[in-house]
């Protein structure tokens, strides 16, 4: 049995295999096709929509080596020296093929200094060098970086193509899953294909009476955006739903979704006004606003 990830195993590989955001996608098939291809991009969007699948799959049109593709979470490398390291090396002509590319995953967590830093190489990039940049909160970059970017935003998967998704995976592995745990998998997965795949990875191969609960046990543990829902739909003092937001780690867009998904079913019942008071205030996207947005729109739903 490989011990490779679904996730991995079916990460598109070109863009004739990447799902959804058929307009961003085209878009970007487009721009390749260019006699002159932007040293720089910038992929927006919320976790697990193909952000760094879509880089890999530039870097590969690029013909870009292993030997000059370099991957880097900011998360991790986020201060001015990782930066100044990328200028130096960026100078130095590629070890194998036509370039060099950097992709950078969740370059938001770049310090002010190191995204100052970084501007200077994207106004004056190499010839060899291109730099693909990743983001679920744009709106904590420098202006001026996306203004040098020519940008992609993804949109999470609607609930019809990924439950296809799905079931095109449990088909190709040649497994059973009951249809009320595929409709699980779609709904905690928000509208992210990595995350349905890896819940799917967690329930397939288990016995059919233990893949709803096992489903089930995993949506309890990824949404923590759960609790702020009842907060908002409960209406309960602004600080509670304040302690909950400090406590809460998922992608704003994906919360967005998760409260919107929480009170439309509310909606249906016997506290309809509140849930469409929420559904009111979150119906916005996050992309730009980001997190500061996702305060506004909980301020709005329990104090409008």
């Amino acid at each position: 049995m490989s011990n490779t990830s679904l996730a991995a195993k079916y990460r598109p590989q070109h863009l004739g295999q990447f799902l959804g955001n058929e307009a961003t996608v085209h878009s970007l098939k487009a721009t390749l096709e260019r006699e002159e291809i932007p040293h720089s991009m910038l992929f927006t969007g919320p976790s697990g929509c193909g952000k760094t699948t879509l880089a890999r799959i530039v870097a590969a049109k690029l013909r870009c080596s292993k030997f000059d593709l370099t991957e880097l979470n900011t998360a991790d490398f986020r201060g001015i020296d990782t930066i100044r390291d990328l200028i130096r090396v960026s100078s130095l002509a590629p070890m194998s093929g036509p370039c060099r590319v950097w992709i950078m995953d969740e370059c938001h967590q770049l310090s002010k200094d190191a995204q100052h830093a970084l501007l200077k190489l994207l106004e004056d990039s190499p010839k060899h060098a291109y730099l693909l940049l990743a983001t679920t909160e744009p709106d904590k970059l420098l202006a001026t970086i996306k203004t040098r970017c020519v940008t992609f935003d993804l949109q999470p998967l609607p609930d019809k193509e990924m439950r296809g998704l799905v079931m095109r995976t449990v088909d190709a592995e040649n497994a059973e899953v009951p249809e009320e745990v595929v409709d699980q998998i779609v709904q905690d997965s928000l509208g992210s294909p990595r995350m349905a795949l890896t819940i799917l990875d967690k329930v397939i191969g288990m016995t059919q009476d233990a893949m709803l609960e096992a489903a089930q046990q995993q949506a309890v543990q990824q949404n923590e955006a759960i609790e702020l829902c009842r907060a908002l739909i409960q209406k309960r003092p602004w600080p509670q739903v304040a302690k909950t937001l400090k406590g809460l780690s998922q992608d704003p867009e994906q919360v967005r979704r998760a409260v919107l998904g929480y009170a439309s079913s509310v909606l249906l019942g016997k506290d309809a006004g509140q849930a469409y008071i929420v559904m009111m205030a979150f119906k916005e996207p996050l992309y730009d606003t980001g997190r500061p947005g996702l305060v506004m729109a909980c301020y709005e739903a329990v104090n409008g």
